[in-house]
């Protein structure tokens, strides 16, 4: 994992405008995440819930497709990247 953390890290080289577009996506995908957990914890409506697990989805994957751009790979390579072996295998690296 410490590997292939190193491989992202030499992707993104030293240009902060990328570390900070990545960190801004990420804090703003575990904010999404954030509101769906505690609007579950309070108990919201059904509507508003399914809404903001929408919400939290888009940003999650707009996150992944903005990293990916950003390191120059395609999503499937960056989710095997980070995921490794729990993705299944099978498929084409092309998106």
């Amino acid at each position: 994992m410490k590997k292939q953390l190193g491989q992202l890290a030499v992707a993104l080289g030293r240009s902060k405008a990328k570390k900070t577009i990545l960190a801004v996506g990420g804090a703003v995908c575990v904010a999404a995440w954030a509101t769906v957990v505690i609007s579950a914890a309070i108990g919201i409506g059904t509507t508003t819930r399914i809404v903001l697990l929408s919400v939290a989805l888009l940003v999650t994957e707009a996150v992944f497709w903005g990293a990916a751009a950003l390191l120059g790979m395609t999503v499937m390579q960056l989710r095997r990247n980070l995921f490794g072996k729990r993705l299944p295998k099978g498929r084409d690296d092309a998106a």
